[in-house]
Parts: structure tokens; sequence; C-alpha cells
């Protein structure tokens, strides 16, 4: 796990100490004097020791201890949790109560991690052990296009990955322990697939688009994804639930058709204690185009096109949050529903709901999710309650 993560040489990793890791609180979460905020809460209560139990623990971040190597002193670096996880594994694995062994790098006697009865893993263990076994577990070949599988080539695989998400050569530098970027040039090489999506991505006329999923929603079988429109006058968020956002030809200018989203379960959304973020992209509608070439004439244009554009049908009930949006064909369609042959005809997992949204004061009082009333007689779906 340390090899396919850390990007360290084997000779590193058999001399790693025992206690290697250190937890550090995320910078997030210290207050100016660099204490961890739960703490100066903790201080802030100790009058009330009652609230002490319900403060959150502030998360933490892990860093692997490196030792001294060719071009550099001791330092640290950051790695996953998972990887936290299995070093704390294989610690209740290994034997207890070993000797220290002499480290001639350092010149002192250490306990080292990977040791077991008194004997320190080998640095070919990797190359003539680990490695095999890995292919042969993969079903691979050690040997391929580029040549044998060995660790400093998961050294090169990690860092290469870490260059194509972004992170500059002084920084793959500083990670991998070199002292300048000339040496990790040779590590980090530039995938030529990776350079044409960047030059792709760079000439590309789409845009991102954000949205959550509904984690509620999902939970029922019912379509989750929201996306975000933007904000109203009064700076409320509002979101889409159209399923295909991206092929809305008035996704710019929303006009608030069944699908919108706004008021509380927009703010509901926003606030992300029941939802995932995900972005997408999205190639622009021709407005977006003129808005980004700063040609405003060309965008009045495309949104006096648009007012001959119908909005898009609420394909599902479970999709409705904006029923006053609804056209007079879709109230029509779920007026259809409503009736007794119109439920026995509804296909299977359809919302089997009238067309006409409950208005009357009692349902304030009712439970705000999915499912019917108490009575039988109204089913919430959408944010409104709908009368059979």
């Amino acid at each position: 796990m340390i090899w396919v993560t850390s990007a360290r040489r084997p000779n590193e990793i058999v001399r790693l100490r025992f206690d290697c890791v250190r937890a550090d609180i995320e910078p997030g979460f210290l207050g100016e004097s660099e204490i961890a905020l739960e703490y100066l809460n903790i201080l802030a209560f100790e009058s009330k020791p009652e609230q002490r139990e319900e403060e959150t623990k502030a998360p933490l971040s892990h860093y692997l201890h490196i030792p001294s190597g060719k071009n550099r002193g001791a330092f640290y670096i950051w790695i996953p949790d998972y990887v936290v996880t299995a070093i704390d594994a294989w610690k209740r694995e290994r034997p207890q109560n070993q000797d220290k062994l002499y480290d001639p790098k350092d010149r002192e006697f250490v306990d080292f991690l990977f040791c077991y009865k008194n004997v320190r893993v080998a640095r070919e263990f990797i190359n003539l052990s680990l490695i095999p076994a890995l292919c042969a577990k993969a079903g691979v070949e050690m040997e391929h296009a580029k040549g044998r599988i060995t660790g400093h080539r998961g050294r090169s695989t990690r860092l290469t990955l870490l260059r194509s998400r972004g992170v500059s050569l002084d920084d793959l530098a500083e990670y991998a322990g070199h002292a300048n970027t000339q040496t990790i040039r040779r590590y980090a090489r530039q995938n030529p697939l990776q350079l044409h999506r960047i030059i792709r991505d760079a000439d590309d006329v789409s845009r991102v688009i954000e949205g959550v999923v509904d984690l509620e929603a999902a939970e029922q079988g019912i379509a989750a994804l929201r996306w975000f429109i933007g904000y109203d006058a009064d700076g409320e968020p509002m979101y889409c639930a159209n399923q295909a956002y991206f092929t809305c030809p008035h996704r710019l200018d929303c006009v608030h058709c069944g699908m919108f989203i706004g008021g509380e379960k927009a703010r509901l959304l926003h606030e992300g204690e029941a939802t995932l973020p995900v972005t997408s992209k999205a190639p622009m509608t021709p407005i977006e185009k003129c808005v980004v070439n700063g040609d405003p004439t060309g965008a009045e244009t495309c949104r006096a096109a648009l007012q001959q554009v119908p909005a898009p049908e609420t394909p599902d009930l479970a999709l409705i949050f904006n029923p006053e949006g609804l056209s007079n064909a879709e109230l029509e369609k779920l007026a259809r529903m409503g009736t007794h042959e119109g439920i026995g005809q509804a296909p299977a997992g359809a919302s089997r709901t009238s067309g006409t949204p409950c208005r009357s004061s009692a349902i304030q009082d009712w439970p705000q999710r999915p499912g019917w009333c108490a009575e039988k007689t109204h089913q919430f779906v959408g944010g409104t309650y709908w009368r059979l």
C-alpha cells in the first residue's frame, strides 16, 4: 500500500520507523494561534461539561515520516487515511518487543516498521518478492512494452499520476525528495494523451455545470440529480430536477417549468446535509457563447428566439417541484392519471396521484416526506401533496 501511494524508493520504505505516522488537525480547523478549534471550544465550555460530548471532533491529516536519503534529510509527506489503516493493521500483526536494529544511513539503532523476528525486510524484497506476488495475483506479466515492473516503476507511476492531476514540477520535486526539478522530469513523464486532453479542454466550447445528488430521493429509487441554476433576485439558491439538464435550451434563462426547485427545498439542497456534490461538462448554449464572446446583441437575439421554444416536459411525477410551471398538456395528463381508470393503467412504479395540488392549510401539519398521508387521500410527491 505504501509502495503504490507514496512514490518512495524501496530503500526508503524498508527504513521506515515503527512510529512513522503523524496525525495533525487539518489547517482549516486551527484557530489563529494554531490551536485546534475543538480544544478552544472545550475550554469555552468547561463550566458546561454536558456539552462536551456534543462537540464534533476535528478531522485529522496524516503524514508519513521519510528517513533521510541521498538528497536531503528526513521529511514528511501526506498519506491517505486508508494507508494509515493498513499500517495500523500491520502493526497489530507485527511481532512486538523486537530489538532495535542499526540503520547505517542514520548511524543509530532504530525500531523499524517492517521488521520480523529481529530481521529487517531487505531492500530487494519489493522487487524479488512483493512485485512478483502482486503480478501473479493480478494475472499480469512482470514485463511489458516499457520494461520490467520494479520498485522505481511504482514511484514513477505515482509521480506521473500526480503530474497529470495538475501538480507542478516544483511540488513534485519536494514530494519526491529531489533537490530540483531536473531529476523529477525523468519520473513524471508527460503522457501524450494527457497533453492532447489539456489542449482539447483549453479549446473546448463547453462549461462546467454543478449540482448535487439528493440522497433521500436516491434511497427511494427516484431520479436524484439536482442541477444548480444560480441565485434569484433575493439571493436564494435555485435548482433544476431535469436529469438531462445539459440538453435544456433554457439553461441560462430558466423559465421555471415543473422541474424548477426553489424555496425551502432548494435551501436544503444548497446546505448539502443529505446530498453529494457533482460536476459535469456541458456544451454551451447559443446564449452562453454570446455572453462569453461579449456579444450582447447576439444574446438578446437568442433570448427572443427562445420565447418560441417550449419548456421541457416533466417526465416523472416525482420530479414535479413547481406545479405552477406545468403546461396545460402536462396538467391534462396528470388529471387523466387521477381517474380510477388512469390509476389502473399506470405503469409499474409510477406515482399514482392526480394533477390537482392540494391547497388546504391542513397539509402544513402533515409530514413533508414522500409517501401517503394518514388518511391515504393525498400523496407527497415533488415537494407537494397531491389529491387522489
